[in-house]
């Protein structure tokens, strides 16, 4: 879908929601994967052994030698999501299309969960940098999500999706989050 960027956008069709929904099968793939991405490879950068799944990357054994080496890996697939962002929201505003907001929304709920997970478990990546250098865990985190929620409501904007169109956003993010979860548990952590 072509967006006007001056004058009346014309109004969505019923091909344009299910254009954005199933984008969003791509975008999971991509952001998920290239976030995980960036923790192993700028793990095994660094010189160590990196185990990897759909939601997860680890040490295989031992512990960090530095907290500098534990907050790069730690911040790598983070920043490659913001930069992920960043890119769709200009490509959003240079095209008017439709299919990368699925890419923008995913990142902002991608940390957004993760956010608060933090709160209910384990610290997110920002979180668990945010402690290391001896802040509040929710510091890092809630500029992370705030950043992204900006760029997210500036593509939404761009595209006037409209309460449908992020209404189909909320719950393509919500199913293919539970989708890569329950198979990281079930394909990498089950006996």
């Amino acid at each position: 879908m072509m967006v006007k960027k001056h004058g009346n956008v014309g109004s969505w069709r019923k091909n344009d929601y299910w254009t954005l929904a199933a984008f969003f099968i791509l975008a999971t793939i991509l952001t998920w994967g290239i976030h995980e991405f960036a923790h192993w490879l700028t793990g095994r950068i660094l010189g160590y052994d990196m185990w990897i799944t759909f939601n997860q990357v680890g040490l295989v054994q031992g512990e960090y030698s530095s907290v500098w080496h534990q907050s790069l890996v730690a911040m790598a697939g983070p920043i490659v999501t913001w930069l992920q962002a960043v890119v769709v929201l200009l490509f959003i505003r240079q095209s008017g299309k439709l299919w990368p907001y699925s890419f923008l929304f995913l990142a902002f709920w991608m940390r957004t969960v993760a956010m608060l997970i933090s709160f209910l478990s384990n610290p997110n990546d920002e979180a668990k940098v945010s402690l290391l250098l001896g802040l509040p865990m929710w510091v890092l985190p809630a500029i992370s999500v705030i950043f992204l929620l900006v760029l997210t409501v500036m593509g939404s904007r761009a595209l006037k999706v409209g309460w449908k169109g992020n209404l189909v956003s909320y719950v393509m993010a919500s199913l293919m989050t539970a989708v890569v979860v329950f198979s990281d548990q079930l394909l990498f952590f089950s006996n």
